[in-house]
């Protein structure tokens, strides 16, 4: 069913799924609230409403009771962390500081209402975290459209918390899972490492968090994950698992020819096509990337 916006006199916007509106944003004439509304919908279209127009009510939905888990929580505190703590004789503060991409940013990476110069104690820091997630946890509770688990949901708005909503909304990582294709859905995680066409380290650790989290496996020892060469992951009877490196193979295994997805995980197509490799090479075709076949792709 496609969500549209409607645009009434008053400046308001309504999004409507069918017949139902799903939410109503007051921007009494606030270009910044406009700007946001655009970034939390998925409303396709827009249309703007006669002037003698009633807005309609807005229905309750089961977004408004999700809230992200504690795991989730301290997923998001660990990657975020509390930035520019200082002391006073008043007590323990945070203060404004530029994030990567020179946004004001604050507390756990708040940047709603922030300024350079702005200082909030933990306790507000905590309810700043509150305020900005629940945007974020109706965002995700909308856009899916399956039954998920708690961990799944709160993977999610982790993971949109620091990529943004509307990146959420148009990712392959959506499409996979409202299809219903879990593994398909956890994979796109790791693609998502990238700031300004560049890998980051903090980035790479933080996907792969979200994804143990999606997955229900433990997410805090990806806090000092470290990328590794494939030689080293390329031992005998130590086959690959996840990674950089096994992106690497399966690059390598696209350029001599083979149709695999480039996703990181060694997983059934990649095994099937590292034995084919192997057995065209004259090896032995037993899926285990070692120094023979190492040196046949190139690696």
């Amino acid at each position: 069913m496609e969500n549209q916006i409607k645009i009434f006199k008053d400046g308001s916007l309504y999004e409507v799924e069918g017949e139902d509106a799903v939410k109503a944003t007051k921007t009494e004439g606030q270009v910044k609230l406009l700007i946001e509304a655009l970034q939390f919908t998925q409303a396709e279209t827009f249309a703007i409403a006669s002037d003698n127009a009633v807005p309609p009510e807005v229905i309750e939905s089961r977004a408004a009771f999700r809230k992200i888990n504690e795991e989730g929580l301290k997923l998001i505190k660990s990657f975020e962390g509390l930035h520019e703590l200082k002391q006073s004789p008043a007590g323990t503060y945070v203060e404004a500081y530029l994030d990567p991409v020179n946004i004001p940013t604050i507390g756990w990476g708040c940047t709603e209402g922030v300024k350079m110069g702005m200082k909030i104690t933990i306790a507000q820091a905590e309810e700043m975290l509150k305020k900005q997630m629940a945007k974020f946890e109706t965002a995700v509770a909308n856009a899916v459209k399956i039954e998920i688990n708690d961990n799944q949901y709160s993977a999610l708005v982790c993971f949109s918390y620091n990529v943004g909503a509307r990146a959420l909304f148009e990712s392959t990582l959506l499409k996979f899972l409202n299809q219903g294709k879990i593994q398909e859905a956890a994979n796109e995680f790791l693609r998502w490492d990238k700031a300004g066409g560049q890998v980051f380290l903090g980035l790479s650790r933080r996907r792969r968090a979200e994804q143990a989290l999606f997955l229900s496996q433990p997410w805090s020892t990806a806090l000092d994950w470290k990328p590794t060469q494939v030689m080293q992951l390329a031992q005998p009877g130590q086959p690959l698992q996840q990674g950089d490196n096994v992106r690497k193979l399966q690059q390598a295994l696209i350029k001599a020819g083979f149709n695999v997805q480039a996703d990181g995980f060694f997983g059934a197509g990649t095994d099937k096509a590292v034995k084919e490799f192997q057995k065209k090479q004259g090896l032995t075709a037993d899926g285990i990337v070692g120094a023979q076949t190492l040196a046949k792709l190139g690696l």
